[in-house]
């Protein structure tokens, strides 16, 4: 999978129970970042692959 869609990555998060806030804490981004993210989505399989593990890791762990 090459990209991410803005659509599909906010389905993931609210399916995964995932806020904006508790991404950036969990992995030391801005919020900044991860709205960027979720409005515009992200390409190349690097960044889809760390983005479909952001949202899929349990909260309490990483």
């Amino acid at each position: 999978m090459q990209n991410l869609s803005a659509q599909q990555i906010n389905r993931l998060m609210r399916q995964h129970h995932k806020t904006i806030r508790g991404i950036a804490q969990q992995w030391n981004l801005t919020m900044k970042r991860v709205r960027h993210v979720r409005a515009y989505g992200v390409s190349g399989e690097p960044f889809v692959r760390d983005w479909l593990e952001i949202i899929g890791t349990p909260t309490n762990s990483k």
